[in-house]
């Protein structure tokens, strides 16, 4: 080669950019490696065996693929893993998976977008995951055995406290007074609800608390339908469908309570004046509607006499406020809930008690006081008869014969008021063959009296008491509140052609309500150590009415200076419902306070006074007679419950429904305990 040329190739190689050459180069080596891969992936399996290019110096050639809007293709190995696993900056944030971006495309830049084959699943590298998948599987497991294991458990704590509540508040209301266990009722009841887990469920476990409840302390409904009726199969399915039904307060609650648990800081006095809510909606539905208020929590503190004296302003639902607030308390201090909440609700409750212990106290001292100073003295007489049986036999005869034994024993007593109980005559008061006996008998004694039975008025039955002196029949009350399938089948204007067809009737008969709740009785008497008469006025209720406190509220507000309450427990046999049933007439004493006399066929005939002290109580299931000095005091004033009735329960009610409705729809599931 001439000289010349030389130089010019020479030239020509110091112009060249070898950089450019060896980028170029690079790119060549890293395109046929792509070219051998594919052809090995080509081959049978076990070429498999050839050595491959590890991953980190795939990773150091292969380029990183762009980062787009549109994330990773779904079609891609890339979109199958989650994206912090793929997008991992180094193994430590995720041990377990050893694969990186780089290892999951091949080829080009260009090539970032396209699927992967089946040949390039088989090159990657999988068995770090693989080896941990039995270990995560295994944990699934765990934990959802787990979970098993704490629904089983949560829901067994669920069921014995809902029993536990159940038959803590049957203990309190049935034949022997223990009060106290009302106040231990609503512990399991708080833990509980806790633990529920869902609304529906709240229902149901409220439900069967309540059913189980009431079949309890309901049981001689069972007794009371069988001997009416004479079916042992009607008397227990009447007994269980009430219970059923009155349940559903219990469920009401139950469903309430769980949403109120999203407001966790005022969950126990939210779910105080729920209760108390539902109490007076129960009262409102029986007054309009259809209902059986039998049960109310205060019933349970009757003989607490410090605690119930605040019944004068709250009625009967401010017992049951403060006993169920008390106890939710105690509840709420086993729960999960701010320390600082529980030491608050804590020093509430018992300044809440203590508050309504020293009203007592100072009430109680102030009613002694008043009685004390020229009080009224009235001879009363309360007769037990004890004629039950005869008088549902139909041996007519043999009920006045009874009757008339007892007046005989009378003479002498110097009685001013004779008092007897419901169903006591036979036949219509009015037209009865036996009232001119009745009007000799009062002559001679010179006494007022009061009988209970029927009356017949164009061609309508009442259930009525009159009362009597030597001129017959001075006046005559009607009973307002019947009894339903006792006095009258509900619903008769949808059901008459059901009731017919299955024979189905009440027990008592067909009867038509009263029309004047606030109807009085004016007597006249003479006053003892004194020549003069005086007069004196008195409401009277019969038998159910006692559990409607605005019965009694009308008569006081008419005037009474006291109640009479008469009523025909036989029905109730020997069993718990004569207790229950004079429980109800403490608290009616001391909302009006104004005392209260009870007169009974089989017990329990009793004395209360204006404080709702018991005085004296006759024997259940016995024939007795009690002739005593009644001591009250003429009642121009009126309480605060007498003038402005139910307010405290519908405050109650206005705060409660607002507060479930707000928890249900505006707050969300992770507001939950």
């Amino acid at each position: 080669m001439s000289l010349r040329k030389r130089q010019e190739i020479q030239k020509m190689l110091r112009k060249i950019n070898f950089d450019f050459v060896k980028e170029k180069l690079n790119a060549l080596r890293d395109k046929a490696n792509g070219l051998l891969k594919g052809k090995k992936s080509d081959g049978p399996a076990n070429n498999r065996s050839v050595k491959t290019e590890p991953a980190a110096a795939k990773a150091s050639a292969a380029p990183k693929p762009h980062k787009t809007g549109l994330g990773k293709p779904s079609n891609t190995v890339a979109g199958l893993i989650p994206e912090d696993d793929i997008y991992a900056s180094s193994a430590g944030n995720n041990p377990s998976l050893k694969i990186k971006e780089e290892d999951l495309f091949m080829g080009n830049s260009g090539d970032f977008l396209r699927p992967i084959s089946e040949s390039d699943v088989e090159d990657i590298d999988l068995k770090p995951l693989g080896d941990d998948l039995p270990q995560m599987v295994k944990a699934r497991k765990k934990i959802l055995i787990s979970q098993i294991f704490r629904d089983l458990f949560s829901g067994l704590i669920v069921a014995i406290c809902a029993i536990a509540c159940a038959l803590l508040l049957a203990e309190s209301y049935i034949t022997k007074p223990a009060p106290v266990y009302a106040w231990l009722a609503f512990i399991p009841f708080a833990i509980a609800i806790f633990n529920m887990r869902s609304a529906v469920y709240s229902f149901i476990v409220g439900w069967l608390t309540g059913g189980i409840f009431y079949f309890v302390i309901l049981h001689w409904i069972s007794g009371t339908v069988f001997e009416g009726l004479g079916n042992n199969g009607i008397a227990t399915l009447s007994l269980t469908a009430l219970s059923c039904v009155l349940a559903v307060q219990f469920a009401l609650f139950s469903l309430g309570s769980y949403y109120l648990k999203r407001l966790p800081l005022l969950w126990p006095l939210a779910c105080a004046c729920l209760w108390v809510g539902l109490e007076i909606l129960h009262q409102l539905i029986a007054l309009k509607f259809m209902a059986f208020p039998w049960f109310v929590l205060g019933y349970t503190q009757f003989n607490f006499l410090y605690l119930i004296q605040i019944s004068s302003y709250t009625g009967v639902y401010g017992v049951s406020f403060v006993v169920i607030f008390t106890s939710l308390v105690a509840g709420y201090l086993f729960l999960r809930i701010h320390r600082a909440a529980k030491v608050f609700y804590f020093i509430l409750a018992v300044c809440v008690l203590l508050l309504t212990l020293s009203f007592g106290h100072q009430v109680i001292k102030e009613q002694l006081n008043y009685m004390q100073a020229s009080p009224n003295n009235l001879r009363i007489a309360l007769m037990q008869p004890y004629t039950h049986k005869l008088f549902i036999a139909g041996y007519d005869e043999d009920v006045v014969y009874t009757i008339a034994g007892q007046m005989e024993a009378l003479k002498g007593k110097k009685a001013s008021l004779v008092i007897w109980p419901e169903s006591s005559l036979p036949g219509d008061l009015l037209s009865s063959e036996y009232m001119d006996y009745i009007k000799e008998q009062s002559k001679e004694l010179n006494v007022w009296q009061i009988f209970g039975g029927t009356e017949v008025i164009g061609g309508e039955q009442y259930v009525a008491a009159v009362l009597v002196n030597e001129e017959g029949i001075s006046d005559d009350y009607k009973k307002t509140r019947l009894v339903p399938f006792g006095e009258f089948l509900p619903f008769q204007g949808i059901l008459g052609g059901f009731y017919e067809g299955n024979g189905i009737t009440s027990l008592t008969g067909t009867f038509t309500e009263g029309k004047d709740p606030g109807k009085v009785f004016v007597i006249t008497a003479d006053v003892p150590g004194k020549n003069k008469k005086a007069e004196y006025q008195f409401g009277t209720e019969i038998c159910f009415e006692s559990i409607f406190p605005s019965i009694y509220r009308a008569q006081a507000l008419s005037g009474a200076d006291f109640f009479v309450n008469i009523s025909n427990d036989g029905w109730f046999l020997v069993s718990a419902a004569p207790y229950q049933h004079l429980r109800a007439n403490v608290f009616r004493a001391v909302e009006n306070r104004r005392p209260l006399l009870r007169s009974t066929n089989t017990g329990i005939s009793a004395w209360i006074d204006s404080l709702g002290k018991i005085r004296f109580e006759t024997g259940l299931d016995k024939q007795e007679s009690s002739v005593f000095n009644f001591v009250f005091q003429d009642r121009d004033t009126k309480t605060f419950y007498t003038t402005h009735g139910d307010l405290f329960a519908y405050i109650c009610l206005a705060l409660a429904v607002p507060l479930v409705i707000f928890s249900m729809v505006f707050l969300s599931v992770r507001n939950e305990y």
